[in-house]
């Protein structure tokens, strides 16, 4: 934008000089009939100003000129070149003799004048673009330092592991009221998030012996031979049902002690005996489904790991994989040294 202004000053100022220039020829014009009128043998060299030329030259007819400002060229033999020049050509008739008159006047001066203000304008411009980087690079970074350093605050920020936050006083009115709202959304998030934990933990551990003293009297409840088969039928589905819900509270257990870290013991687990373990585990799914199954495991490949994370990883995957599968449709295992490939393919 301020090129622009720049730019736009100097046409202004440019338009502004020229169009005084013109006027101070359309005065010398009327300044040089008088002299005419004045003084009949005016030479052409007749300099009205310093610079400054007419050319007279007489005609027998009245040409009836139209006055014409333009610029041009010429010799000037006092600074021995070649100089810009604006001429007024123009006709007068003066006691009944007719002229065509040219003046023409230098422009040197007003060309230093338009150099200056040039000069004038780009140094300008240069001291506001030093001004402007001086306030970005310094003063700005001075009033958005406390701005930074509560973004940088809130970026390592973590809910599991709330530290405390402390703020930059800054005379920002703008960032000290971010500054309370962040903290109290934070002090509420905290809040909210000891809330969770707490309910969850509750939850599984209420839930634990209701569960498993509906699960015994169901259990009881089968054994009975003298039930019908509609009430073992509405008995299993009750124990199926409790079943889920034990599930439920048992992943619920498992995410709090993610969320806690409580997994923290680790031991070198050989991956692919690992995996063999799984897979006998759910051998008769696989069988269900008519599923060929095909391993290319490497030995010997082992991780540091929580093991039952790890049975909670593996399994789900391949459980999934099996579901996932179509009748008489083949699952793939390929374990290398940097990935664990789970292929379900189509038997074709």
């Amino acid at each position: 934008m301020s090129i622009i202004g720049a730019s736009s000053s100097y046409i202004v100022f440019k338009k502004t000089i020229y169009n005084e220039f013109n006027k101070k020829l359309y005065a010398e014009k009327e300044e040089l009939i008088e002299e005419l009128y004045s003084h009949e043998n005016i030479l052409s060299t007749y300099s009205l100003n310093i610079g400054d030329n007419i050319y007279i030259k007489k005609v027998k007819e009245n040409p009836k000129i139209e006055t014409i400002v333009k610029d041009t060229i010429l010799y000037n033999k006092f600074y021995k070149k070649e100089l810009n020049y604006r001429k007024i050509i123009f006709s007068s008739e003066v006691k009944g003799q007719f002229y065509v008159l040219t003046i023409a006047k230098s422009l040197l001066s007003t060309e230093y004048l338009l150099k200056g203000i040039t000069d004038i304008i780009i140094f300008v411009g240069a001291l506001f673009f030093l001004t402007m980087f001086f306030i970005s690079n310094v003063v700005f970074k001075k009033i958005w330092k406390p701005f930074y350093s509560t973004l940088e605050q809130i970026r390592k920020f973590n809910v599991k592991k709330p530290n405390p936050l402390f703020f930059k006083k800054t005379k920002v009115i703008e960032f000290e009221e971010l500054n309370t709202s962040l903290d109290l959304m934070v002090n509420q998030a905290v809040k909210d998030y000891k809330n969770l934990k707490e309910y969850t933990e509750n939850i599984s551990h209420e839930i634990q012996t209701p569960l498993a003293i509906i699960k015994n009297k169901v259990e009881l409840l089968i054994q009975d031979s003298n039930l019908t088969e509609h009430q073992l039928i509405a008995l299993n589905n009750i124990y199926k049902s409790t079943d889920r819900l034990s599930k439920l509270k048992e992943n619920l257990s498992f995410l709090s002690k993610i969320d806690n870290n409580q997994f923290i013991e680790t031991l070198e687990l050989n991956v692919a005996d690992f995996l063999r373990e799984i897979i006998s585990n759910v051998e008769e799914l696989i069988q269900m489904k008519n599923i060929n199954l095909k391993m290319s495991l490497v030995e010997g490949y082992k991780v540091k790991i929580n093991e039952a994370l790890a049975y909670t990883l593996f399994n789900n995957l391949i459980i999934n994989a099996i579901k996932h599968n179509i009748e008489y449709g083949e699952l793939e295992l390929v374990l290398n040294k940097t990935s664990l490939i789970i292929k379900i393919l189509e038997n074709r």
